[in-house]
């Protein structure tokens, strides 16, 4: 007995704008010849089947639909993988349906009545349909959890600037300036580093006397999103941060400057609105409780408190972030 010939297929890949990093004809024949240890992709002339791939990007998602004919334009069937987040969620899974397809397709579908025998490979574009102009059966449309890992997705990273409220590290509400960085690992939740500077508060003990307070400060937060939308996004931003405090006295008999350092731990929720790629407004609302808590007052006969951070403190944040890459 005769062992039955190889199924050869002409590959054509299209990427829609928005699927620009997903797998191009060269990747996915490296991937399914990979699996099925031979060669599969040929040139029209030595090929039977004719298989085509289109990426679409619709806001959160990525669909890959998948289009099976024979070289004369029979349909041989279409399928779907759908999946959120990058591409590349997509390529073990799309090489495997591809796989599996040509190396045992289904039999071509019969045509309609009325309806050509064959027609070209590409008349389906626009219809949403099959060559053969049956709708695509909802059964073929598979999607790919979210928990799949994306393996060619590259690190992140955010760039952000922010005006910042707080009623609790210096006396009254203080407002500040934010500078901030956010990376985003492939496999991880994202990690914000951010530099605070405040503006000066001043205390008085009399109207000839008293301090003015400067803080400087630098947070890590950890920030693992809670829902991610196509324009909105919500997450929780929980670490710590590192502050520089000084005191400088003024108008006693002898002036001092005194410097401290605070620590404290931050609780809070960010929400993100993208105005336009690769821009969006954050803003942040949240809580702090500092472990370090220094007094700072007069000595002498009429020694008095003139400030301690709050046992917790409110902040609110609000400005632009970019993203790098």
């Amino acid at each position: 007995m005769l062992a039955e010939a190889a199924m050869l297929a002409v590959l054509s890949v299209e990427r829609g704008p928005g699927a620009e990093a997903c797998m191009d004809d060269a990747q996915l024949t490296r991937s399914v010849e990979r699996r099925l240890k031979r060669r599969v992709f040929v040139t029209d002339a030595e090929a039977n089947l004719r298989l085509r791939i289109r990426f679409v990007a619709r806001e959160a998602e990525i669909e890959a639909r998948i289009e099976l004919s024979s070289i004369d334009g029979a349909s041989r069937g279409t399928r779907s993988l759908v999946a959120t987040g990058h591409c590349s969620v997509l390529d073990d899974s799309l090489a495997l349906s591809v796989a599996l397809l040509v190396d045992q397709p289904p039999d071509p579908l019969p045509a309609e009545p009325g309806a050509p025998a064959s027609e070209p490979a590409g008349s389906s574009a626009t219809t949403g349909k099959s060559p053969s102009g049956a709708e695509q059966s909802p059964a073929s449309v598979i999607t790919i959890p979210p928990e799949v890992a994306a393996a060619r997705e590259p690190w992140h990273l955010r760039a952000g600037a922010a005006a910042k409220a707080a009623w609790g590290p210096l006396p009254g509400v203080r407002p500040a300036v934010v500078l901030a960085l956010t990376l985003v690992p492939r496999s991880f939740v994202p990690i914000r580093l951010q530099g605070e500077a405040f503006w000066p508060a001043k205390v008085e003990r009399d109207a000839r006397s008293g301090a003015r307070f400067h803080l400087l400060r630098v947070g890590l937060s950890l920030c693992p999103p809670l829902w991610d939308g196509a324009r909105v996004s919500l997450g929780l931003c929980a670490g710590q941060q590192l502050g520089w405090l000084q005191a400088d006295g003024y108008g006693f008999d002898r002036d001092s400057k005194e410097q401290r350092l605070g620590y404290s731990l931050t609780l809070g929720g960010e929400g993100r609105l993208r105005l336009f790629p690769p821009v969006s407004v954050r803003g942040y609302l949240g809580g702090e409780v500092p472990l370090i808590r220094d007094r700072f007052g007069t000595a002498g006969r009429n020694a008095s408190q003139l400030f301690q951070p709050n046992i917790l403190a409110i902040t609110g944040e609000i400005g632009l972030e970019a993203a790098l890459w």
